[in-house]
């Protein structure tokens, strides 16, 4: 075997040609002189083979990431460095030198190749859709008998924003595209259903509540032969408050709290707490209200009983001691509820505001 540039024998050849001539014309690399990288012009997230990616990477490792799907490498190459220069940017197209460097048969070789980048700015399925108005869920948050007072809305607007914060940040659906106050209450347009039952449930959790899901058919993708649906979901808050006072079965109570799993109730008979399901809701009714709280005075005191003045007849009524309210001094006032006729003393854990 020989070398057909220089005629040298009895040598290992690469590529036909002894090591020598091999190495005095060897490339590198090929690469193309022109390559493009597809941005998002709102959201900066990238267009790689096909799919759009929210990537937290400089421009110039998009620029090498895209360039390592261009390029050839020689089959000799080994410990390959490639590194980026740009020289001129000329509107939406980038030119760089690429320098690459890297071993081969023990040689290391440096090279340099001119590139243009050119950078497309378009618009992402999401960024389109969130600017389009698109939604695909509706959160509707209503009370029962009674309409959302300025508080529960404001704390609502709140917990939403700050929800949607946070899911935006891994996903670009988590958007309000339209919020309408009705005199009923306000209903949140949410980019998507899995943001939005979400955002339902993170409510839920810190308000309580009643929620219901109602899907409409709104068309058809035909390329994808699937039917195309909106969710409506209804978000209803209890009609009573805390230190309302409501009825449940047998149980006559104040509620003390009002959470995502329970309503906890405090039994003005028997002093005890209960906790109720959400499941059972339709089953509450209110008693009074805490506005209809009022103080008296206690006039007497034996071992098993307490007198006070009613608060608005102003007559003796003789009020059965528990240990809640045990303590009373004769002459200080209380505060008492009246429910179908009976008067009760509550006790310290009652909070008037």
């Amino acid at each position: 075997m020989f070398c057909p540039n220089c005629g040298k024998t009895e040598e290992k050849l690469f590529d036909n040609l002894c090591r020598s001539c091999f190495l005095e014309d060897v490339v590198l690399a090929e690469i193309p002189d022109q390559i493009e990288i597809t941005i998002c012009a709102h959201c900066e997230s990238r267009l790689e083979k096909g799919k759009w990616h929210d990537l937290e990477i400089s421009d110039e490792e998009v620029i090498l990431n895209t360039l390592n799907d261009h390029i050839t490498l020689n089959k000799y190459a080994q410990d390959v460095e490639i590194d980026l220069e740009l020289i001129l940017e000329r509107g939406s197209t980038l030119e760089f030198i690429v320098h690459i460097k890297g071993s081969v048969l023990g040689e290391i070789i440096e090279q340099d190749y001119k590139l243009n980048v050119k950078i497309n700015r378009n618009v992402c399925p999401e960024c389109s859709k969130y600017m389009s108005g698109y939604y695909e869920a509706v959160i509707q948050l209503r009370v029962d008998n009674r309409n959302p007072d300025e508080e529960e809305i404001n704390s609502i607007d709140k917990l939403i924003a700050d929800s949607i914060t946070k899911i935006s940040k891994k996903n670009k659906m988590a958007y309000i595209a339209e919020r309408v106050v009705l005199k009923e209450g306000v209903d949140y347009y949410i980019g998507s259903q899995k943001v939005a039952k979400r955002l339902s449930n993170i409510l839920k959790d810190h308000f309580g509540g009643v929620i219901k899901e109602s899907p409409r058919l709104m068309g058809r993708d035909k390329s994808a032969g699937k039917d195309l649906y909106r969710t409506w979901i209804s978000f209803r808050i209890p009609y009573f408050r805390v230190n309302d006072f409501i009825k449940y079965g047998n149980v006559l109570g104040q509620v003390t709290s009002i959470e995502g799993k329970r309503i906890s109730v405090h039994d003005l008979v028997s002093q005890s707490h209960t906790s109720i399901q959400w499941r059972d809701y339709d089953k509450i009714e209110t008693a009074a209200k805490k506005e209809d709280i009022k103080e008296t005075t206690v006039t007497a005191k034996s071992p098993n009983s307490i007198q006070i003045l009613h608060p608005v007849s102003y007559e003796p009524l003789d009020i059965d001691i528990n240990p809640e309210i045990a303590d009373v001094e004769i002459g200080s006032q209380v505060p008492v509820i009246e429910i179908e006729g009976n008067v009760y003393i509550l006790g310290n854990f009652i909070v008037n505001e």
